[in-house]
């Protein structure tokens, strides 16, 4: 394979945990998790990879873990992540997300 076939672009991640930020407790399930994305990025055509795992982090109680997702979006516009990001947050009432971009190349086959 040669370079010609790669496009060049930018790979966003958004890792999200579904802890409510005001109980603290994970009131969502994954499958809930899925549902609101999958409507989200259906209607925005956004193309997604969603993965599960599990985290650990600090905030303003101490010190905590849960269930974390990881979402990786390839093609699409830091404004339409950003979006993205701010709507998940809403919606399943968390503190904060992480959003990381690098620049890939990529190639559909």
């Amino acid at each position: 394979m040669n370079n010609e076939q790669f496009t060049r672009g930018w790979k966003h991640e958004i890792y999200i945990g579904i802890k409510d930020k005001d109980s603290y407790e994970e009131i969502l399930t994954i499958d809930d998790f899925k549902r609101i994305l999958s409507e989200i990025c259906i209607k925005e055509k956004i193309c997604f990879t969603l993965l599960s795992q599990y985290g650990g982090y600090t905030h303003n109680k101490g010190y905590t873990t849960e269930t974390s997702l990881r979402i990786v979006i390839i093609g699409s516009t830091d404004e339409e992540i950003i979006r993205l990001g701010e709507r998940l947050k809403k919606e399943i009432n968390t503190d904060t997300i992480l959003i990381s971009r690098s620049e890939v190349d990529y190639s559909f086959m």
